[in-house]
């Protein structure tokens, strides 16, 4: 691993050994909302009713709240704040870390759909609880609820 940093023995680790060790002095900083974008409040106080306040994190003056980014916009997505798809957790709630969310696993729940049909099967799991958001993959709520993803035969 590379670090020591959380995520240091994983893939958030062989970027910065790849850039720091192997291309120095080659990075490029990419827009956070756009690349492992997480539905984060960019500011240090809550976000409440949907109105953001305090200081930018960053440090800098004026800071963009990347939950309120297109999703059409964003090219890599980072679950920690939003939880891993197969946990199913809905979002149901307009809060602007909430609704971006819900549009983070509605997307991963239609790759999978997709996934699924390269394999010859239907596009939509079985599982009954909101299939509009999770096309079939989850009976409820919780990763007991998650169906999981099941290889092909060879």
């Amino acid at each position: 691993g590379y670090g020591p940093f959380y995520g240091s023995m994983t893939f958030q680790g062989i970027v910065p050994y790849y850039y720091d060790e192997l291309h120095p002095n080659t990075a490029v900083e990419l827009n956070r909302c756009s690349y492992n974008s997480m539905a984060d409040n960019p500011r240090t106080k809550r976000t409440v009713n949907n109105v953001v306040s305090g200081d930018c994190r960053d440090g800098r003056k004026e800071c963009e709240d990347c939950r309120e980014r297109p999703i059409s916009t964003v090219y890599t997505v980072h679950f920690t704040l939003c939880q891993k798809p197969w946990t199913c957790q809905d979002h149901n709630t307009e809060m602007l870390q909430h609704a971006l969310c819900r549009e983070f696993h509605i997307l991963w729940f239609r790759i999978r759909a997709d996934l699924e049909e390269t394999w010859g099967r239907s596009k939509l799991g079985t599982g009954k609880w909101k299939q509009d958001q999770f096309y079939g993959y989850c009976n409820s709520f919780g990763k007991k609820g998650y169906h999981n993803i099941v290889l092909p035969d060879k």
